[in-house]
């Protein structure tokens, strides 16, 4: 058979699945909250860079604990002293690469894309949106003296995929082969079942090459790399065939089982697709290189996105982590999140966590659960709207946390509810290494929160992940509560006692009247009660009944509805506190503002409560309602 990939064909004696497994990550866009909404990275190269470097990071931490281990074990053999273990540097490297007639020639022949193409052909192929991918790739342009444009990624000082290619133990194969595989390692950061998928989606025809290199393991003796391609397609008829949509590059046995290319056979393919040749006895060599056909993002886009996930590991310099991106021209770009003035600010408070100095944040220690950075900006960005800082359009300011655990990829830039009002605050949470695998355990496939109301984790991981986030938002709290806010200019600054001693001596005693103020025409009655909601917690439960008042004349009218409960500092209005509400038939909105129409002689009557707070606090309610429209319905 002359064909270089072999389909996979379904078979009823054993489970089957269909192989456009990029669709995984299709409908879960990326949250971008507040000033991290401004020109964010796209939706791809965010995926992409948080699961392939973290496959990759695991992989080098794998590396790390063995290497360790062989050193604890020569220095109890020759009775030496134990020293401190200096891991190697790790990287993980993303080449933007376009290959030339010849060189695409040899890749399109090596690689047998046009197998590919053929199986697409119009009129008797296969529907391209049916095997999910789009209407123009380089499928279609095989024949043109256009080059290729591809991307190479490359680790460096990683385990790699080792294990026997039999059974369930090759690394390799749960990281191509399997789905929804979560055994990852324990203390690690992702698994091998869903990663792919980042990884599948950074190829338009969906097509990857993987060559990886590794240490000698007992249990697969005599082999220390391998090289396998895969072709992850939907289900599809070809030639009256029923196909999976999973396709095998590697070496075949019979034409039917197709198996990995091994060692010298391994590296003359990879020679062959242009990727360098590994050294099992190098460590710098120990690792994978992934080859992606047609990229689907760029490389400024990707060194934004590596910034933005992976920013605490860049810039802890005692994780030897490093990441570059190399575009087409030969430029390597590094990512710089210190550059970054939103980062920067979130850099400052993993300082502030981790190295605990005299400085203008805030570190708390949680015992058990981990630790807790803060950091405010009192005369910009704290206060944006009113200082000037940060006036982009369209940004939604508000208070922001970067949570991460062991791997320090941030897990997710967490928006509370109640952080849309100033002074706002950024910070992080370091999770301690005694819940890792607990946090670990609630992570949907995508690691983008811990999700402590899922009902297929544990009850434990789910209410430890439940304290982290209560936690979170009191330590939030305490430090809003602390900043003041900024000094008024003086032109703005109102003495309203002043003003009218000075207006009463320039016009004379007896000749200032008040404006006598406005009707108003609403009634507005509210009530509500203290509840207890748990050791030395309180809760707020009661109604607000809004009416027309007697004098205004009008039958019906569109309103606007706001209702909130504040906390009190310093004798005026501070935090607003969570509010559930339950607007009245006919009243439509959220975040305490709701419109909807109001009728003489009926009360429009919203039923609230808030969140449970500490017994000590004081709040007080705010219910006020505006006209919206001066025609009578």
């Amino acid at each position: 058979m002359n064909d270089r990939w072999v389909w996979e064909r379904p078979n009823a004696a054993s489970s089957g699945v269909a192989g456009d497994i990029a669709k995984l990550f299709r409908n879960a866009p990326i949250e971008q909250p507040g000033v991290l909404g401004n020109d964010p990275p796209s939706d791809k190269a965010t995926v992409l860079a948080r699961e392939v470097i973290q496959n990759s990071w695991d992989a080098a931490y794998d590396l790390r604990d063995d290497l360790k281990k062989d050193q604890m074990k020569a220095e109890r053999r020759n009775k030496l002293t134990r020293a401190p273990f200096h891991p190697p540097p790790f990287e993980v490297r993303f080449r933007f690469l376009t290959a030339d007639e010849a060189l695409k020639d040899m890749i399109v022949q090596e690689l047998g894309l046009t197998e590919h193409a053929r199986r697409l052909a119009k009129g008797g192929g296969v529907s391209r949106k049916e095997v999910g991918l789009e209407e123009e790739d380089c499928l279609n342009t095989l024949e043109d003296p256009d080059g290729l444009n591809y991307m190479v990624v490359e680790e460096s000082a990683a385990s790699g995929m080792y294990g026997p290619w039999e059974g369930d133990k090759s690394k390799m194969y749960k990281a191509l082969c399997k789905i929804g595989d979560s055994s990852g390692p324990e203390g690690k950061g992702g698994s091998y079942g869903y990663g792919k998928a980042g990884l599948i989606r950074g190829s338009a025809i969906r097509t990857v090459v993987a060559y990886t290199c590794f240490r000698e393991q007992g249990d697969d003796p005599g082999i220390t790399r391998r090289l396998l391609g895969m072709t992850y397609w939907g289900s599809h008829d070809f030639e009256d065939v029923r196909f999976t949509g999973f396709a095998r590059f590697g070496k075949q046995r019979e034409g039917v089982e197709v198996v990995p290319f091994e060692n010298e056979e391994a590296d003359a393919q990879a020679d062959r697709l242009g990727l360098k040749v590994r050294n099992p006895d190098m460590t710098a060599d120990l690792g994978t290189t992934f080859l992606l056909i047609e990229p689907t993002v760029t490389a400024e886009d990707l060194v934004v996105a590596i910034e933005r996930s992976w920013w605490p590991a860049l810039e802890d310099r005692s994780l030897q982590f490093n990441a570059s991106v190399h575009t087409t021209t030969g430029e390597v770009i590094y990512p710089r999140p210190r550059c970054d003035p939103v980062l920067s600010t979130f850099i400052d408070a993993y300082e502030i966590a981790t190295h605990p100095q005299p400085n203008n944040g805030s570190r708390a220690d949680i015992e058990g659960i981990g630790v807790i950075g803060l950091i405010s900006e009192p005369e910009g960005w704290s206060y944006a709207e009113s200082t000037g800082g940060y006036k982009e359009k369209g940004v939604n300011h508000c208070s922001l946390m970067a949570l991460m655990r062991k791997p320090r990829m941030v897990v997710e830039y967490y928006r509370a509810r109640g952080w849309d009002n100033p002074p706002y605050v950024r910070g992080v949470f370091v999770a301690d290494l005694g819940i890792n695998e607990v946090l670990r355990e609630t992570e949907p496939m995508d690691h983008n929160r811990w999700d402590h109301k899922s009902k297929d984790t544990s009850e434990y991981a789910t209410g430890v992940a439940k304290r982290v986030y209560e936690r979170i938002r009191e330590k939030v709290r305490l430090y809003k509560r602390e900043l003041k806010p900024p000094a008024r200019p003086p032109e703005d600054t109102e003495l309203p006692l002043f003003d009218r001693l000075i207006k009463r001596l320039l016009t004379g005693p007896g000749r200032i009247r008040p404006d006598p103020a406005p009707p108003r025409p609403f009634s507005i009655q509210p009530s509500f009660h203290l509840e207890v909601a748990g050791p030395e917690m309180v809760r707020v439960v009661g109604k607000a009944k809004i009416a027309f008042s007697d004098h205004f004349e009008r039958t019906e009218a569109q309103i606007e509805v706001y209702i909130r409960y504040m906390f009190v500092e310093d004798d005026r209005a501070g935090e607003k506190a969570e509010l559930e509400i339950v607007p009245p038939p006919g009243f439509d909105g959220s975040a305490g503002k709701f419109r909807g129409t109001l009728h003489r002689n009926h009360w429009a009557v919203f039923e609230f409560m808030t969140q449970p707070y500490r017994a000590d606090w004081s709040g007080k309610l705010i219910a006020e309602a505006n006209i919206l429209e001066d025609t009578e319905a």
